[in-house]
C-alpha cells in the first residue's frame, strides 16, 4: 500500500469565511495536516535545495498546526508573524490568541527554517519570491505536482494561480527515487564542494560511492560526516583516478565516482 503523504497549512476560520472570526484555532480545522491532494489550480512544487531546512519547514508545520492559539484570518495575518519573530519565528511559541493565513504561515515556517523574507507575499507571487531568494528550486512536472509519491517532506506546494499553499509534512515512496544514480544510491548528489569536517546529506552520496568501490570508512560507515577517514579515502581515490589530490569532492571527484 502507497504511503499517504500529508501536507499542513491554514485555511477559512470557525464560520467558514476568509476573515472576521475569532483569534486562534477555534475549531481545529483553522489549521490542520491532512492528506495530500490534487488542487483544482494545479500545484507548483517549492522545494528547498538545502535538505536541512527541509526538515525545518516541515518541522515549523507541524509545530504551528498543534498550536491552537493560531487561527486564519486574512485580514489579521501577520499577527502571527509579529507574535513570533523575536522568539525565533517558531510557531509554538505564540503564546496568545493571533491569525495567519496560507502564505502568510508559510512565510513564517521559511524563517524559522532560517529564510527570513522580509516583505509578506501572497500566492501570486510566492514561488517567485522564494526562487530569488536562491533557496529554492520550482518544480513543475507532472510528475511532481500531480502525485504525492515524489513530493518530500518540507516541500512548499502553492497553487498556479492565486490559491493556496501548503507545506508537505513527509516523504512519499518514491521521494528520492530521481537522485538515485545508475549504481542505485539512494542519496541525493550534493550541490557544495565537501571537504573535512563538514557533515551533510551529500557526504553520504560520496561515502555510499567510496564505500561501493572498497575504500575503507571505518566502523562509521556512510554516516554523512566527512572526517578523518572519508578525508583519507577520498584523496586515495583521487590519487587512483591521477586528478588533483586535495580532499576535496568536488565537480570532478563527484564525476568519477559515478564512473
Amino acid at each position: 500500500m502507497a504511503k499517504t503523504v500529508y501536507q499542513g497549512g491554514a485555511s477559512i476560520d470557525e464560520n467558514g469565511n476568509a476573515y472576521g472570526g475569532a483569534a486562534g484555532n477555534q475549531t481545529g480545522s483553522e489549521l490542520r495536516a491532512r492528506a495530500w491532494y490534487k488542487h483544482k489550480l494545479g500545484w507548483v512544487v517549492i522545494r528547498a535545495r538545502d535538505p536541512a531546512v527541509r526538515k525545518k519547514l516541515a518541522e515549523a508545520m507541524r509545530r504551528a498546526v498543534a498550536n491552537r492559539k493560531i487561527g486564519y484570518d486574512q485580514w489579521a495575518r501577520n499577527t502571527l508573524w509579529n507574535a513570533v519573530r523575536l522568539v525565533g519565528y517558531d510557531p509554538a511559541r505564540a503564546m496568545s490568541p493571533v491569525e495567519t493565513d496560507c502564505s502568510a504561515l508559510v512565510r513564517v515556517c521559511c524563517a524559522y527554517a532560517g529564510i527570513v523574507i522580509d516583505t509578506a507575499f501572497r500566492t501570486t507571487t510566492e514561488p517567485e519570491v522564494l526562487r530569488k531568494t536562491g533557496a529554492f528550486d520550482l518544480l513543475t512536472d507532472a510528475r511532481y505536482t500531480d502525485y504525492p509519491d515524489r513530493l518530500r517532506e518540507g516541500d512548499i506546494l502553492c497553487t498556479k494561480t492565486q490559491g493556496h499553499t501548503v507545506i508537505v509534512l513527509n516523504d512519499g515512496d518514491l521521494a528520492y527515487e530521481d537522485d538515485a544514480d545508475s549504481f542505485g544510491n539512494p542519496y541525493p548528489e550534493p550541490t557544495i564542494l565537501l571537504r573535512k569536517g563538514i557533515v551533510h546529506t551529500g557526504v553520504k552520496w560520496c561515502q555510499w560511492h567510496l564505500n561501493r568501490l572498497g575504500y575503507d570508512l571505518g566502523k562509521w560507515g556512510v554516516d554523512g560526516d566527512f572526517g578523518a577517514l572519508t578525508d583519507k579515502a577520498v584523496r586515495a581515490f583521487q590519487a587512483a583516478q591521477k586528478i588533483e589530490v586535495d580532499g576535496v569532492a568536488g565537480k570532478i571527484t563527484r564525476g568519477r565516482l559515478k564512473l
